[in-house]
């Protein structure tokens, strides 16, 4: 079985800062030999109406992410803004892709966002307005299909590839800590990631899975979600192999990107066990 992804272009989605899950995974593609394409929100030409503050978020953004990137990557790997709100954004991606002749062996969706966690805060179900559900539908499991169609339409993923969205136990069950309108975005993410499966496989034999990781608070993401300190702590003391690091999560990515796999539709789980509780 070949684990080498030497030569194989990965777009990576989702990284923030150093912390990242997106960049840790990042990390072990380019260890093991991948070209790399990262994207994280930031400014462009589609961002229309905007007030100066908004302007400005989307540059400091923007600017955090690339730093983060050229240290912990280095300079070969290329960064391109992107707003999956966007479609025009989505498809500006595409054609520069295509413009530079690059193809795609393998992308990870890691991008999520809930308005209605502020804080740390998480908002009841039952007071989550249409705006604020389809926000979070919108981002985090729409987004997947959404670059997926625009990537597929021009050619550019490659036949026998690799797609992998990151998930969350959440998606399925009500978790202790509150995870309330993203799990529900979540659980879309993962029956799109069947459906995908099943087209892109008889297609184009493209794999589409997703996993779901352990409790992790060391990200932006993590550390916003209220309870969440008291679910890793559950996590490692009820799992049967404790909590999964992120390394885990980086192995296990890289194993569903290496050619030659026959491994597609799965919704795994790299959280040492804990989904099998009750």
């Amino acid at each position: 079985m070949n684990y080498n992804l030497s030569g194989r272009t990965v777009i990576i989605t989702g990284i923030t800062d150093s912390s990242s899950l997106a960049l840790v995974i990042a990390k072990e593609c380019k260890q093991l030999g991948a070209n790399l394409i990262c994207t994280g929100l930031g400014k462009t030409e589609f961002h229309k109406n905007l007030s100066e503050a908004g302007l400005s978020f989307l540059e400091r953004t923007y600017s955090d992410f690339t730093k983060t990137v050229k240290s912990e990557l280095g300079d070969d790997a290329i960064t391109y803004p992107l707003d999956v709100t966007i479609q025009a954004n989505i498809d500006a991606f595409a054609d520069f892709l295509q413009s530079n002749k690059i193809k795609i062996h393998s992308f990870l969706h890691s991008i999520a966002m809930d308005k209605t966690i502020r804080q740390g805060k998480v908002k009841p179900i039952m007071t989550i307005s249409r705006e604020e559900f389809m926000d979070a539908m919108n981002v985090s499991a729409f987004s997947l299909l959404a670059l997926t169609q625009s990537l597929y339409q021009r050619n550019l993923l490659v036949e026998g590839g690799s797609i992998v969205a990151l998930s969350y136990l959440g998606a399925e069950k009500v978790v202790s800590h509150p995870y309330k309108n993203i799990g529900v975005a979540k659980s879309a993410l993962e029956r799109l990631v069947k459906e995908m499966a099943m087209e892109l496989g008889k297609e184009k034999q493209i794999q589409v899975n997703a996993i779901r990781f352990s409790p992790y608070r060391a990200s932006k993401a993590g550390s916003a979600i209220d309870g969440l300190e008291q679910a890793e702590n559950s996590c490692e003391e009820l799992s049967p192999l404790g909590n999964a690091k992120a390394k885990d999560l980086a192995e296990e990515v890289a194993y569903l990107f290496r050619p030659g796999n026959r491994i597609t539709g799965e919704i795994r789980h790299v959280d040492g066990g804990y989904h099998i509780r009750g």
